[in-house]
């Protein structure tokens, strides 16, 4: 084990940094469901086609970035990789090849 300590980042104080959210956008989002937000942003890449979304798999795309957000949010509020397996509920082992294949172009 590290002795050094290691701090937690989050994801949200990251956006604020780049300055991609503030505090209004985040109270906002507190009132919308999950699947509100989702339809919310689906809608909004819509606009850039006119209202269409044709071939893009969206449905068989939904698994990924619904899990893309879960590494995204482990990574954020868990210390260790242990946390983020155990928070993501997934043997420490299955967590690992999951960590690998979801942050390859993030670190």
């Amino acid at each position: 084990m590290s002795t050094k300590r290691q701090e937690k980042k989050s994801f949200i104080l990251e956006l604020r940094k780049e300055g991609r959210i503030n505090e209004d956008f985040l109270n906002t989002v507190s009132c919308l469901r999950l699947e509100e937000l989702i339809a919310v942003k689906l809608e909004m890449s819509s606009r850039m086609l006119s209202g269409k979304l044709y071939n893009f798999p969206i449905w068989y795309s939904l698994p990924e970035i619904c899990k893309d957000a879960m590494v995204l949010f482990a990574k954020s509020c868990c210390k260790t990789k242990a946390d983020m397996a155990s928070l993501l509920g997934v043997s420490y082992t299955a967590f690992l090849e999951i960590y690998k294949k979801y942050n390859k172009d993030k670190e």
